[in-house]
């Protein structure tokens, strides 16, 4: 079958979730169908940006069109004109191919969707609407879609996206429950295929060496990821704060994003046992928390609605039990202690947290036990093989 996938970020850009579609092109391609890749030139990594010295570009069968989109820099007109850019391109490729699969992402928010959806309707192509987050509930929560006019007529524009989706692949059941609850007479077709965690060895090749050590004696939690907006992380580092007389515990923050400079501000001037590193290439992560003891998911309140994070899919990889900073009832959770990989917090009060990491740090039975348990889980729900595997299923289905 002849497939176009279109994704604001792809390889070689850093976003994970470029990186996942990589693999997914891939093993598409080796299935021997004819994989087209519509996306922007790199603009998060300079690595990335020297690998790619062509518009268009073929690896592994895989053709790859880039074109030419401004860095946003969280301004609207530009977010706008760049949707526009890559939507209408989307268009014009399913006019002059004839594509019998096009595969959209909710990057650009709402209208990778519609543009994608549109084309399919118009040339009779099948639409596979891939939510990595759902929006515009997303962008209600950080404020950017949060007029109730302009929300409930964003909604409008996706649920017809979605209607129009055979099917729409989301990462949760909570975040298809919140699909469902939109209220739409709609009834959309719904699949569930989480992400996994990226092969260590990237398709380019590039490897970053830092300095990461721990000590045998201390308590190391590790964050690897967005730090942005909706990860609360402002919690986790007050109780760090609170905890600054204890050199036992340590966190390690691996990432780039909008709050980072707010967060190392927080620590300046204080004793808290905090280390921040920029972001790093897939590998190098992987052997940074492969070192720590426990890993950090922490999410602002709703949000597990509508995403779902990637780096548990790492932590789980590497062996690591999570810290889960979110609500009880998320899908999260619930598979967490189901399978014993990791500790809830009910209070986010960072002086019971802090009252929490000192009995983990005190206490070090769980560490083995869970360790095992989180590989298995990885295996068991979050394997390249699994998830490559349902994704073969729905490209197949007819």
């Amino acid at each position: 079958m002849k497939i176009l996938l279109t994704h604001r970020y792809f390889w070689p850009d850093h976003p994970n979730c470029g990186q996942i579609l990589w693999h997914l092109t891939q093993k598409l391609a080796s299935q021997g169908h004819q994989v087209d890749v519509l996306t922007s030139l790199p603009s998060k990594d300079l690595n990335s940006k020297k690998i790619v010295s062509k518009k268009l570009q073929i690896f592994n069968n895989i053709k790859i069109e880039r074109i030419n989109l401004t860095i946003e820099n969280k301004s609207p007109i530009k977010k706008i004109i760049n949707a526009l850019k890559l939507g209408l391109r989307t268009n014009f490729l399913a006019i002059k191919n004839k594509y019998d699969i096009i595969i959209s992402t909710t990057i650009p928010p709402i209208t990778g969707g519609l543009f994608a959806a549109l084309a399919a309707h118009l040339y009779r192509s099948r639409f596979i609407y891939f939510c990595m987050d759902l929006h515009p509930e997303v962008g209600k929560i950080s404020k950017d879609f949060s007029n109730p006019i302009l929300f409930s007529f964003l909604k409008k524009i996706d649920n017809w996206s979605c209607s129009k989706a055979n099917p729409v692949i989301v990462h949760s059941l909570d975040v298809k429950n919140s699909l469902l609850s939109r209220g739409s007479k709609n009834k959309f077709n719904i699949e569930i295929i989480n992400n996994f965690s990226i092969p260590t060895q990237e398709p380019n090749g590039l490897i970053s060496k830092i300095n990461f050590n721990k000590s045998e004696n201390e308590l190391t939690i590790i964050f690897a990821g967005n730090l942005g907006r909706f990860q609360s992380l402002d919690k986790i580092i007050d109780t760090m704060i609170n905890l600054e007389g204890r050199k036992d515990i340590k966190l390690v923050i691996v990432g780039d994003g909008s709050v980072k400079a707010e967060l190392i501000s927080k620590i300046h001037n204080t004793k808290a046992n905090v280390e921040f590193f920029d972001q790093q290439p897939p590998n190098v992560v992987k052997n940074m928390i492969s070192k720590a003891d426990i890993g950090l998911v922490s999410l602002s309140v709703d949000v597990y609605k509508y995403g779902y994070p990637g780096k548990i899919m790492t932590y789980l990889e590497q062996g690591k039990p999570i810290i889960a900073l979110l609500e009880k009832e998320s899908e999260i959770v619930k598979l967490m202690e189901q399978n014993n990989y990791g500790f809830y917090i009910s209070d986010s009060n960072p002086k019971s947290i802090s009252k929490f990491l000192i009995k983990l740090a005190e206490n070090k039975s769980w560490r083995l036990k869970m360790s095992q348990n989180a590989k298995k889980a990885y295996k068991k729900y979050f394997s390249v093989e699994r998830i490559l595997s349902k994704w073969s299923k729905v490209i197949s289905f007819e």
